[in-house]
């Protein structure tokens, strides 16, 4: 696991900075260092070329954005920033301020929860990595909803801003898992008590993505679910009579998630457990679909409000905490027990 502290924490609010590479995590947004002529340094161009990923998009204005939607497992868009003045083959901290700003206003509109961010402006733009942070972070602070992670090219690099911040928390990479929800919609009150179910799972820290959330207006239905699936730590299947019909007969946007659910659990092998049923029947046979019959389900039944000891079995399930008691010693009686066999 690379190294990892929070700046700040506000709300749901936070900016991290790691010892890694953007490209070693999936994210929502994934942020690429370019010049204002459009060109990627040799160690970028070799990332992206590799994921198939553009590397060269023409002139980008200086200290501006181009965005664009990808089919990239990792990341729904990248953001190419032309951070470095092509002809001064510089960096200006008005320019950078820019780019962050244009970063935030991008995230905030789209309801992106993951940004992954090198550091703009180094290297050929001259710029320290603490100068780079400093305006980066002066704006990622401003937006109340986005995790913006700021990757350090080097240990060195991160142990030198480790030492800048106020460092109260160590966070972990799983500090808020990324849950994707597949429900059917048929059943209003079904589809309001999914509702409720993301908005307990987000107050306790879970990344719950739901389509009344995060679905927008002309997006690509299933791509968006595509890349859900994908990027989800967990999937929960919020299982009810609707939802079995829809997915054993693939019908409607639960029969898509389904097929893209069933090739996931091939690529994930048994050993994995990153689906969980959640039946909505009072008997699990009238709401579970044929694939999810072998695995254990939870069982909740048709409740009009989310159940307290539920909710929290659930999160223990879904932050990969053991909920069993621990191992206490063995009882004296057993110990004696053995101690006369051995003597007689």
């Amino acid at each position: 696991m690379c190294n990892s502290i929070a700046l700040e924490d506000s709300g749901q609010q936070m900016i991290k900075i790691t010892q890694s590479s953007i490209f070693d995590h999936k994210c929502d947004l994934l942020v690429i260092p370019c010049s204002s002529i459009g060109s990627v340094t040799p160690g970028v161009y070799r990332e992206l070329q590799s994921r198939n990923l553009p590397t060269e998009l023409g002139a980008i204005p200086y200290g501006t954005v181009h965005f664009r939607t990808v089919q990239y497992e990792n990341a729904n868009t990248l953001a190419y920033a032309a951070a470095v003045n092509a002809p001064t083959r510089s960096t200006e901290n008005s320019a950078l301020r820019n780019i962050a700003k244009e970063i935030v206003a991008y995230c905030q509109q789209n309801q992106v929860s993951l940004a992954n961010v090198p550091l703009l402006g180094t290297g050929t733009g001259g710029l320290t990595p603490g100068e780079s942070f400093d305006v980066l972070s002066s704006q990622f602070s401003r937006d109340q909803s986005t995790t913006y992670i700021v990757y350090c090219f080097s240990k060195e690099v991160y142990e030198n801003l480790a030492v800048r911040v106020d460092k109260t928390e160590a966070i972990d990479e799983e500090e808020h898992p990324r849950v994707f929800i597949s429900y059917t919609g048929n059943d209003k009150l079904n589809a309001s008590w999914v509702r409720q179910l993301a908005e307990a799972l987000r107050n306790h820290g879970v990344d719950a993505r739901l389509d009344q959330f995060h679905l927008r207006p002309g997006d690509d239905l299933p791509q968006w679910m595509t890349s859900e699936v994908i990027k989800a730590e967990k999937v929960l299947l919020i299982c009810d009579s609707y939802y079995m019909q829809k997915a054993d007969f693939r019908k409607g946007g639960v029969g898509w998630e389904t097929m893209i659910i069933q090739g996931d659990m091939l690529a994930q092998g048994d050993t994995k457990n990153k689906y969980i049923a959640i039946v909505r029947e009072e008997h699990a046979d009238k709401g579970l679909p044929i694939y999810m019959r072998s695995k254990y389900a939870l069982n909740w039944g048709k409740k009009d409000i989310v159940d307290e000891n539920e909710l929290k079995d659930l999160i223990l399930l879904l932050y990969d905490r053991e909920s069993e008691p621990p191992l206490g010693k063995a009882p004296t009686y057993v110990k004696n027990f053995r101690k006369r066999q051995s003597n007689g």
